[in-house]
């Protein structure tokens, strides 16, 4: 009989927004890390929640102003808001600090590009 893999076996379920906005916001309250805002900061986003999520980036580059994907984030939302120079300064940190080439051009390739929320996609 097969054994189960040790991947399979700890693997983590699938956390709906909420369930991942209720964990993360637990565990910045208890820890607070630039990992941790930066996941509320996603779980956030993915519900929709555009100022919280803005809150939770902001959060986690003021605890680590080298994390990338928050600034890519805050790019994206700052630009659905119309608020251009606030993106643009954003997609300049991830330029800046991003060592990772695809987020880069991600980044370059999206945030010009945003007008509205409507363009956040559902």
């Amino acid at each position: 009989m097969p054994s189960k893999s040790k991947a399979a076996s700890n693997t983590s379920p699938v956390l709906t927004p909420e369930q991942a906005i209720e964990k993360y916001s637990t565990e910045a309250a208890s820890q607070a890390t630039a990992a941790n805002y930066l996941e509320l900061g996603a779980a956030y986003y993915v519900a929709h929640r555009w100022q919280d999520a803005i809150q939770a980036f902001e959060k986690t580059i003021a605890l680590d102003p080298n994390q990338a994907f928050a600034y890519f984030y805050l790019g994206i939302l700052y630009a659905s808001q119309g608020q251009r120079e606030k993106a643009d300064a954003a997609l300049a940190k991830v330029l800046q600090v991003s060592a990772n080439q695809m987020l880069k051009e991600q980044a370059q390739a999206r945030i010009p590009h945003i007008q509205s929320v409507a363009d956040l996609g559902n």
